[in-house]
């Protein structure tokens, strides 16, 4: 009876249209397995995100290009902005808690092209505690949350750059039939 419940409760998830994020079906799966070649170009080639863009590559089965080709989407990286403010105040009356907002503007073209508006931005938001008496470690803190916070956007850019190519590649492919 346990069984067949069980069976029941996955066919009507199934049903509904909810899959496991990264299960794509159709023309997805198809645009997904075509190798992608990624042009990345920014102000600062060495910053810390476009470090963190390079190391998700391989994971996004995305290749980096020198020289933009025809097969050839190029991502602009802006300069990151780095937002930091109070966001708790202890009862003595000094901070006990920051808000980092991380924003950064980028573009993605097809050649000359572009796809996404030129006001696209990715930012993420996190919060991390403050401690007066202890301002190395908050500092070393502070660090990591910022590092953790460009894989992160790092991440969403090149899941935007993985869909917007799915969708140029399954749009291209219905034109041509």
């Amino acid at each position: 009876m346990k069984k067949i419940i069980a069976s029941l409760l996955i066919l009507s998830l199934s049903a509904c249209g909810w899959h496991l994020r990264g299960s794509a079906s159709g023309s997805d799966k198809l645009a997904m397995t075509q190798p992608l070649n990624l042009m990345i170009e920014s102000n600062d080639n060495h910053s810390q995100l476009i470090n963190a863009l390079r190391q998700a590559l391989p994971g996004y089965k995305i290749t980096e290009v020198e020289k933009s080709t025809a097969q050839t989407l190029t991502l602009d990286v802006s300069k990151e902005i780095l937002d930091k403010r109070t966001a708790g105040v202890g009862r003595d009356a000094l901070t006990s808690a920051y808000e980092i907002i991380l924003r950064v503007p980028y573009s993605i073209s097809d050649g000359d092209e572009a796809i996404t508006p030129k006001d696209t931005s990715a930012s993420i938001t996190r919060t991390y505690n403050y401690n007066v008496n202890n301002a190395n470690s908050a500092a070393q803190e502070e660090e990591l949350v910022l590092r953790e916070m460009r894989r992160e956007l790092a991440q969403a850019i090149l899941r935007r750059v993985k869909s917007l190519a799915a969708k140029q590649s399954s749009t291209a492919a219905s034109s041509a039939q």
